[in-house]
């Protein structure tokens, strides 16, 4: 049986201290709302100004960036977590590079790099989500050099931003809006606006706040509306004049969506090893009664060990593969459609492997699996927004899929073209191309879209099954992990590896079964490399914790008296020995 020489996860995450902070401890539940968004800004400002950053380490995408969106601070708060990177990634990096240029917006990007404003990015709309590029919103150039900001109609609202009067603290947002001059549409630009003070919203400005997400944190997300905002000519990023091509300017200006869609992704990466150190510790402290009448940890079943395993390989395989990416994503001269394609790739992996393991975790911890104080569903939740956050994962693979397969431009190629993994990739394309040329139509066709875009999905994760494959080979990752992760891959699409890779249903449970079995020893190292146990408040990872968590509910008990069969009564014997609670 091989050995793994098991190294701990690099770097000391910035937030190694503050985690530790009564800033964040566990949120009392029967707090009002109000009371705990703001603890959720409060720790937004606090991760914030940890990491202090500069506008050039978000501009260039400097390692600290990255950081950022792997640090184990994430899955305490997802929702503090959204606000950092709508602050710094979107709003933020979208101002940067003009305020590079303009002198009178540097105090602006100042306030908001020490976020003594809370920064928001206006984007999408509530007829308009992934059909972005159609947005409504108008901002009409004035005689003066102004602009007037408008909603004209519902569908043209903003949809989701926080943006109601909460944190605290000043409120600006890019709204990106349709420059209309002289009737004409010029495109879409990004505008400086104000939203509000944090205690009330600007004249003109209004938001309707949503109900909480199921399972995350309190923010304000909100449908938010303008009516004839008046607005200084300062406030526009960019040219007036009307671009070649409207739709690179879209595409231009929205530029930091792409870079999120790969920074969120790596969000998994902290959530995995998080919600794996509390499913991981809780099966090896929980027993059952053996058959010989002693306590059995249940880590001693296989059902039990498999989706930790599968877990924690994929936690170092894909930091390997997050890392690789976001150094192929700031290659200076990188086709900008392959940047997205790895972006893309990268999501449609990472939201799959997450979304899987988040569920079998907190599956196999049973009704403490149901609960948002052991971590793993709350984590889940907050991990769906991710998946649709800067891009859905569908509708990018679909584009993604689209575009490779009419040629249009190529994903990096396999390290190694015998991989079975390599292998799987190349037949599925093999597939669909075959496919599309059998239509004899375009890409958008109604026989396109009935048999193209169902293997969009499928034919992306497959391209990610194998660059995080590559990736950590090119990292070291030790070989167990490394064979464990493709033992998963094998098993997403089982049915292509027997007819075509000459596997069988027990090869492939064999070859899962060698990794696991390689794996199991060090299990309780593994745990401890993710480095998540400064971070984990689930008290079902250790006696101690449990029973602190029980003396810390609310205890109640009394004196009633209830008949349940006439003629009976319960009592208490005073013989017996009260219960220990």
């Amino acid at each position: 049986m091989a050995h793994i020489f098991v190294e701990p996860f690099p770097d000391t995450p910035i937030s190694l201290e503050l985690a530790k902070s009564p800033l964040y401890q566990l949120v009392d539940k029967t707090l009002d709302i109000n009371t705990r968004a703001q603890t959720v800004y409060d720790r937004a400002r606090a991760v914030s100004r940890a990491y202090a950053f500069t506008p050039e380490d978000i501009v260039y995408l400097r390692p600290k960036f990255w950081a950022l969106h792997t640090d184990l601070i994430a899955p305490k708060d997802g929702a503090a977590m959204t606000l950092i990177t709508i602050q710094y990634n979107l709003a933020a990096g979208t101002l940067a590079p003009h305020a590079f240029k303009r002198p009178e917006l540097r105090p602006l990007l100042q306030q908001i790099m020490d976020f003594d404003v809370s920064a928001q990015y206006l984007l999408s709309e509530v007829g308009h989500g992934l059909d972005s590029p159609h947005l409504e919103t108008t901002a009409t150039l004035q005689s003066d050099g102004s602009f007037v900001l408008n909603t004209p109609t519902p569908a043209a609202a903003k949809w989701m931003p926080p943006t109601g009067p909460y944190g605290d603290m000043p409120r600006i947002a890019l709204v990106m809006a349709r420059l209309m001059v002289s009737g004409e549409d010029r495109g879409i630009r990004p505008f400086i606006v104000a939203l509000g003070n944090g205690k009330e919203m600007c004249k003109g400005v209004s938001a309707k706040v949503m109900p909480t997400r199921a399972g995350a944190n309190p923010v304000d997300h909100a449908i938010t509306y303008f009516d004839h905002v008046h607005l200084p000519k300062e406030a526009m990023l960019g040219s007036v004049e009307k671009p070649h091509d409207l739709r690179q300017n879209f595409l231009d200006v929205i530029w930091r969506v792409g870079v999120g869609s790969l920074a969120l992704s790596n969000l998994t990466i902290a959530a995995l090893r998080a919600c794996v150190y509390v499913a991981g510790k809780y099966s090896i402290r929980r027993t059952v009664t053996g058959t010989d009448g002693k306590p059995l940890p249940i880590i001693a079943f296989r059902t039990q060990q498999l989706p930790i395993l599968h877990t924690l390989a994929q936690t170092y395989v894909l930091d390997a593969y997050g890392k690789d990416a976001a150094q192929r994503f700031v290659g200076p001269d990188l086709d900008p459609r392959v940047r997205h394609g790895l972006a893309a790739t990268l999501k449609a992996v990472m939201v799959q492997h997450c979304q899987s393991d988040l569920y079998s975790l907190a599956e196999r911890c049973g009704a403490q699996g149901l609960f948002e104080h052991n971590q793993i569903i709350q984590t889940q939740l907050e991990m769906r927004g991710v998946a649709i956050a800067e891009g859905d994962v569908l509708a990018l693979c679909i584009r993604l899929a689209s575009e490779l397969l009419i040629g249009r431009y190529e994903m990096p190629e396999p390290a190694d073209a015998n991989s079975l993994l390599a292998r799987h990739e190349a037949g599925l394309f093999e597939e669909a191309r075959t496919v599309v040329m059998s239509l004899g139509a375009g890409h958008r066709s109604e026989s396109f879209n009935r048999l193209i875009l169902p293997l969009c999905q499928p034919l992306i994760e497959a391209i990610g099954h194998r660059m995080a494959y590559d990736a950590a080979v090119k990292a070291k990752v030790p070989q167990d992990l490394i064979d464990m992760y493709v033992a998963n891959a094998l098993k997403h699409d089982a049915s292509w590896y027997i007819e075509n890779a000459g596997l069988t249903r027990r090869k492939i449970a064999e070859i899962e079964d060698k990794a696991a079995s390689a794996l199991l020893p060090q299990l309780d190292a593994l745990l401890d490399a993710t480095g998540a146990a400064p971070y984990c408040h689930a008290p079902i990872v250790s006696d101690e914790t449990w029973k602190a968590f029980v003396d810390s509910l609310p205890h109640y008990g009394g004196n009633a008296v209830v008949t349940t069969i006439p003629g009976t009564e319960q009592s208490v014997l005073g013989a017996s020995a009260p219960a220990k609670l």
